[in-house]
């Protein structure tokens, strides 16, 4: 009787340890974002990593809140030794428009330091898209024939 007991735990516990391998990963939103790419509106090359000549940052909060650290320059010029930065909320829902490359929007308002917002003239507002490959992009400026920035999430 013990071994058939035993038997059916096993069993139990063997099929119940197969339904966890098949899940995916939950995708959180949540930790710091670096830049990592930069792509030009026009039809030249995107740029990689190396060749991009600032850093910039976000960190998403559990409760909604974001943090935007920028090291870029007004205009041309040396990176900042202290990075300007913003706060804002932001909101996160999964994107329902019919697109295979892009899995999740961001919403993200500004509440300082507005002017660091990423868009044509639409205030203290950004848009970010999560895609399949779990990066973020940023393609607010591409409306106004600006650069579209992608962001890995990191430390």
């Amino acid at each position: 009787m013990k071994k058939i007991f035993l038997f059916g735990f096993l069993l139990f516990f063997g099929l119940a340890s197969c339904n966890q391998d098949d899940k995916e990963p939950e995708f959180t939103i949540n930790g710091y974002w670096n830049l990592v790419q930069m792509i030009p509106a026009w039809q030249i090359p995107e740029m990689p990593e190396k060749q991009i000549d600032f850093e910039e940052k976000y960190i998403f909060n559990h409760d909604g809140t974001f943090i935007k650290f920028s090291y870029k320059p007004k205009g041309i010029g040396d990176k900042l030794e202290v990075p300007t930065q913003a706060l804002g909320v932001y909101s996160f829902e999964t994107y329902e428009e019919k697109n295979e490359t892009i899995l999740y929007v961001l919403y993200l308002r500004f509440d300082t330091n507005i002017n660091m917002a990423a868009n044509c003239g639409e205030g203290a507002r950004e848009t970010l898209y999560v895609r399949n490959d779990r990066s973020l992009i940023n393609n607010s400026w591409a409306a106004c024939d600006g650069p579209s920035y992608v962001y890995s999430k990191g430390r």
